[in-house]
C-alpha cells in the first residue's frame, strides 16, 4: 500500500511543469517499494521541500505513518496498517519494536510531530520570503533529524489549546525557550528562534458581538519560527496552518510589534543624552550630598541662598522632608495628608487590577467575576477617587489663596505662581516621559512585551509636547502618552481659572458665592447633557474586552479625559475651602446637631457613591439613558459633599475616629510621595503585563495580593524620583518664590510665631515647609 502511495505520488510529482524533483530523491523512492518498507529520514526531509499542499493531502490520506527513533539518532517511517481501537487494550508490543534513546524528551517530541509535520510542510510551502522560507525548510529538516534547536522551537510552539471553551484566549507558549534558540545548520546558516503572538479572530453572532463580558471573538497564539521570517510571513504561515485546520472562517493579524527575537543592544543618541542627563542630576546629588555632610561634621550654620539651593539637592535633605512627619497645626489640615495617602494607595490598586483584568487570564469570567462584587468597589471605583485629588487641589489652593488676599488686602499677583507650578511638576513629568521614549523599551523582554510598551513609546514620541503643554486631554487623545496623564492636564487647566472664582469669592461676598453655585449648577448639567445625547456609560467601565489598551477606549478619549466632565469635583473643592475659610475667619463652633446631621450625610453620600457603581456590572442590569446622565454628575456631586464635610469636620476639630486615622504620623511620608508615585505607576503596570509568561488565575485574593506589591514597589519608585527630580525642584521654587513672589502658596502651612493662631484663625503666615 504505502510502496503505491509513494511510487504514486513521485508520478504525480514528477508530472508538474513547475517542480523538479532531486535525482537523489528518485534514488531514494527505489528504496521504499522493497519489502521492508522504510524511509531514510533524509529523504522524507527532501520530501518536505518538494510536495505541494495537495500532495501533502493526498499523501496524508493514503498513508498512516509511525516514527522510530533510535539511539544512533535515526529514525525510520514505517508502515503501520493494523487497525487500533481505543477502546480496546493495545496490541503486543514486541521487544525488537522498541528500541532505547538516550534522551526522552526527543523521543516523547518526535511522537507529537508525526501528527502535526504534513500540515507545516505544507504551511512552509507557501511562504513567500525566500530567506524565511530557506530557515523554515532547515527547522523542519532538523524537527526530522531530531535536531535539539528544532525541537525547542516546535516545543515553545502553543499546541492545541486547553481551557478554550473555558474562556482562556492567551497560549503563550514557551517565550524564554524560542528567544533562546540559535544554533548553526548547514553551509554556517545561523538559525535563531523568533516569538511571534498571532492574534486569531473568528466571526460571532451579532447577539454575542454585543456583550461586554468576556474576552471577544479574539485568541492569541504563540508561535516560535525562525528570526529571518517577518511578521507578514509568520502571519501567511499561521493562516495557512489555520485554514487546514478550522477552515476560512478565520482572520489572522500578526504586525511587528507581536514578534520578538533578541538582538545586541541599540543605543540612539536620544538614549545617550537622557543617560547623561540622568547622570548629571545624580552627580549633582551626590555633590550636594557630601557638601551637606561636611556642613553637618563642621557643626557650622550657613542661611545664604546660595547655601539653601546647593543642599536642595542634597539626598540627606530630601531624604529629611520626605520621611519628616512633623505638620503644621494652625490650619488644621494635618488630614489632608491621610487623605491623599489612602486615596493614591485605592488609585494604584485600582490601576493594578484593572491591568490584571485586562491581561492574560485563563478564565474569562473571572475577571467579570470581581466586576460584580460589591466589596471590590472602592478599587473599581478608583477613578472616583482620583476626582478626590481633583477638590484637594482645588479646596488647598482656594484656602490658602484667600489667607493670602486677606493679607494683601487682594493686592497678589497669581502670575508667578501658576508659572512656579509649572516649573515644580514639569521636571518630573519630562524625566518619566524621556525614559518611555528611550530606555523603557530596553529594560525587558516577554510575549506581550513590545505590543505593550513599544506601542506606548511610539505615542510618546508622537505627543510627548501636549503633555509638557497640559494639552494632552485634547489633542491626540488617541495617542496619549502615559495613560494617567490626563488628570495632570485637567488639574492645570482648572488651575489657571480657579483664581477668578476665588478672587470673586473674596472681593464680593454676595455675587462671589452666587457666581460660583451658578458655576456648580451648570457644570452638573454639562455632563449629564453630554451622556444623555451621545448615549454613554455612566462612568469609565472596565470591561477586559473594551479595556485591552485604555488609549482606544471609546469612554476614555471622548468623556472620561476631558475637563468639561471632571470640573463639579474641582469646584466643589473651591467651595469647600470658602467654606473652610468662612468658619475659621468668625471662629463658628459646629453645634452638635449639625455635627451629627453632617456625619450621617457624609457617611451616605459616600457609601452611596462609591458601591452603587457595582449596580452596573450586574447580569440582570439593563441600559438606561437617563439613569446614565443622573449618575455620571450626581454621583461625583455626592462624593464633593461626603469629602467636603470630612474635611471640614477634621480641620474644625470634629473629625473624630476619622482625624486620628487621617493624621497618623505613618501616612505623612507617603502623603509627599503621591505625585512621583502617580506618574512612575504605568511603568510598573506596563512592564508586569508586559513580561508576563503564562495566562494568571483571576480571584479577589490574587488580585488583592498583587496590587500591594505592585502599590510597595511603586512608592519605592516613586521615592527614587522624588529624591533625584521632585524634591529638589521643590526646594528650589520655595527658594526662588521667597525671593521674587512671597509668600509661598502650599498645602503645608507654616505658623508665624509672631502671631496667635489656631485652627479657627487665618491670620498666619504661609510658606514652603
Amino acid at each position: 500500500m504505502i510502496r503505491l502511495a509513494l511510487l504514486t505520488i513521485a508520478c504525480a510529482f514528477a508530472a508538474q511543469p513547475n517542480r523538479t524533483i532531486d535525482p537523489k530523491l528518485l534514488q531514494r523512492l527505489s528504496t521504499i517499494i522493497e519489502p521492508n518498507k522504510t524511509v531514510d529520514i533524509q529523504t522524507l526531509a527532501s520530501l518536505n521541500k518538494t510536495l505541494n499542499k495537495e500532495l501533502v493531502t493526498k499523501l496524508e490520506n493514503s498513508v498512516n505513518f509511525k516514527i522510530n527513533v533510535n539511539n544512533n539518532n535515526e529514525s525510520k517511517v514505517v508502515d503501520d496498517t493494523e487497525p487500533y481501537d481505543v477502546y480496546e487494550s493495545p496490541r503486543k508490543v514486541r521487544p525488537e519494536d522498541v528500541e532505547m534513546v538516550e534522551e526522552s524528551p526527543d523521543y516523547a517530541s518526535s511522537v507529537v510531530l508525526a501528527g502535526d509535520l504534513l500540515s507545516l510542510t505544507s504551511a512552509v510551502s507557501n511562504i513567500k520570503d525566500e530567506a524565511c522560507q530557506e530557515q523554515a525548510y532547515k527547522f523542519l529538516d532538523g524537527l526530522l533529524l531530531n535536531k535539539r534547536w528544532a525541537l525547542k522551537m516546535f516545543d515553545a510552539s502553543s499546541k492545541s489549546p486547553q481551557g478554550l471553551l473555558f474562556g482562556s484566549s492567551y497560549h503563550l507558549g514557551n517565550f524564554d525557550e524560542c528567544v533562546g534558540i540559535k544554533d548553526t545548520v548547514d553551509n554556517g546558516m545561523t538559525i535563531q528562534g523568533e516569538y511571534c503572538l498571532a492574534t486569531i479572530r473568528w466571526p460571532q453572532k451579532e447577539g454575542i458581538k454585543k456583550l461586554r463580558t468576556g474576552r471577544g471573538e479574539i485568541l492569541r497564539w504563540a508561535v516560535c519560527v525562525p528570526s529571518a521570517c517577518d511578521a507578514r510571513a509568520v502571519q501567511d504561515f499561521v493562516t495557512d496552518v489555520v485554514l487546514r485546520t478550522v477552515g476560512n472562517t478565520t482572520t489572522v493579524e500578526v504586525t511587528e510589534r507581536d514578534c520578538y527575537f533578541r538582538e545586541p543592544l541599540t543605543v540612539s543618541t536620544g538614549d545617550i543624552v537622557y543617560l547623561s542627563v540622568i547622570l548629571f542630576f545624580v552627580g549633582i546629588l551626590l555633590i550636594s550630598t557630601l557638601y551637606e555632610l561636611y556642613y553637618l561634621s563642621c557643626g557650622t550654620k550657613n542661611n545664604s541662598i546660595c547655601h539653601d539651593l546647593i543642599i536642595s539637592f542634597s539626598v540627606i535633605n530630601n531624604m529629611k522632608k520626605i520621611l519628616s512627619t512633623k505638620q503644621n497645626h494652625s490650619l488644621g489640615l494635618e488630614c489632608i495628608s491621610g487623605i491623599k495617602t489612602l486615596s493614591m494607595a485605592f488609585i494604584l490598586g485600582g490601576h493594578s487590577s484593572m491591568f490584571l483584568g485586562t491581561g492574560p487570564v485563563m478564565d474569562a469570567a473571572g475577571w467579570d467575576n470581581i466586576l460584580r462584587n460589591p466589596f471590590i468597589s472602592l478599587v473599581l471605583n478608583s477613578m472616583l477617587l482620583v476626582d478626590t485629588f481633583l477638590m484637594l487641589s482645588a479646596f488647598l489652593f482656594c484656602r490658602l489663596l484667600l489667607i493670602e488676599l486677606d493679607k494683601k488686602h487682594g493686592k497678589i499677583n497669581v502670575l508667578p505662581i501658576l508659572i512656579f507650578r509649572y516649573i515644580r511638576l514639569t521636571p518630573s513629568y519630562l524625566a518619566v516621559l524621556w525614559f518611555y521614549m528611550t530606555w523603557l523599551p530596553k529594560i525587558g523582554e516577554g510575549p506581550l512585551w513590545k505590543d505593550k510598551i513599544l506601542l506606548e513609546k511610539e505615542r510618546c514620541e508622537d505627543t510627548w509636547w501636549t503633555n509638557i503643554l497640559y494639552i494632552n486631554n485634547y489633542i491626540n487623545t488617541d495617542k496619549m502618552c502615559m495613560f494617567q496623564s490626563w488628570y495632570l492636564s485637567v488639574d492645570t487647566q482648572l488651575f489657571i481659572i480657579a483664581p477668578i472664582f476665588i478672587y470673586s469669592l473674596w472681593r464680593w461676598r454676595r455675587v462671589g458665592p452666587t457666581l460660583l453655585g451658578v458655576s456648580i449648577f451648570a457644570v452638573l448639567l454639562i455632563p449629564t447633557i453630554i451622556t444623555y445625547k451621545d448615549n454613554l456609560d455612566p462612568t469609565l467601565m472596565v470591561y477586559a474586552k473594551e479595556l485591552s489598551d485604555i488609549i482606544s477606549n471609546y469612554y476614555f478619549n471622548v468623556a472620561y479625559i476631558k475637563t468639561h466632565m471632571k470640573m463639579i469635583s474641582y469646584f466643589m473643592g473651591l467651595l469647600t475651602g470658602y467654606i473652610l475659610h468662612r468658619i475659621q475667619v468668625a471662629k463658628y463652633e459646629l453645634s452638635r446637631p449639625v455635627k451629627v446631621f453632617g456625619w450621617l450625610i457624609c457617611l451616605f453620600l459616600g457609601a452611596v457613591s462609591v458601591f452603587s457603581v457595582t449596580i452596573f456590572y450586574q447580569d440582570w442590569y439593563t441600559y438606561d439613558r437617563i439613569e446614565s446622565a443622573a449618575y455620571t454628575s450626581l454621583h461625583r456631586l455626592a462624593w464633593g459633599i461626603s469629602n467636603g464635610w470630612l474635611i471640614i469636620a477634621c480641620a474644625t476639630g470634629n473629625g473624630g475616629v476619622m482625624s486620628k486615622l487621617l493624621t497618623w504620623k505613618f501616612l505623612v511620608p507617603f502623603s509627599r510621595l503621591t505625585y512621583s508615585a502617580y506618574l512612575m505607576n504605568g511603568i510598573i503596570e506596563l512592564s508586569y503585563v508586559g513580561q508576563l509568561r503564562h495566562p494568571l488565575h483571576i480571584s479577589l485574593i490574587n488580585v488583592m495580593f498583587t496590587s500591594v506589591s505592585h502599590i510597595t514597589f511603586t512608592f519605592i519608585l516613586g521615592a527614587l524620583l522624588c529624591i533625584t527630580f521632585e524634591s529638589p525642584i521643590h526646594g528650589i521654587e520655595k527658594i526662588l518664590l521667597r525671593m521674587f513672589a512671597q509668600p509661598v502658596l502650599s498645602d503645608n502651612a507654616v505658623k508665624n510665631h509672631s502671631r496667635d493662631s489656631s485652627r479657627n484663625t487665618s491670620q498666619s503666615r504661609i510658606e514652603e515647609s
